[in-house]
C-alpha cells in the first residue's frame, strides 16, 4: 500500500477538491497522481507556496514551501 500525504494544508488545498492521505496499491499509480497533484496545485493554488512530491518509500510526501518575493528578484536586476 502506497500513500500520499500532504505534509502542511494551506488554505488552497483544504478549498480545493483534492484529498489528503489517499493510498494506492501501485507505487507508480501513486507517483503519476503526487505529480499531477504537484503540477496542478502549482499552477493552480494561489501561488504563495511551491509544491514538490517526495518519494519516501512507501509514502509520498508533498511539501509546501513559500515562494520567494518576485518583486525582490525584479530589483536585483537593475
Amino acid at each position: 500500500m502506497y500513500k500520499i500525504h500532504i505534509e502542511n494544508e494551506c488554505n488552497c488545498f483544504k478549498k480545493s477538491n483534492f484529498e489528503n492521505d489517499l493510498t494506492f496499491e501501485d507505487k507508480a499509480d501513486a507517483l503519476m497522481k503526487a505529480k499531477v497533484m504537484e503540477c496542478r496545485m502549482n499552477q493552480e493554488f494561489c501561488h504563495t507556496h511551491y509544491f514538490e512530491a517526495e518519494d519516501m518509500g512507501n509514502e509520498i510526501i508533498m511539501r509546501s514551501v513559500v515562494r520567494a518575493d518576485y518583486e525582490d528578484e525584479d530589483e536585483d536586476d537593475l
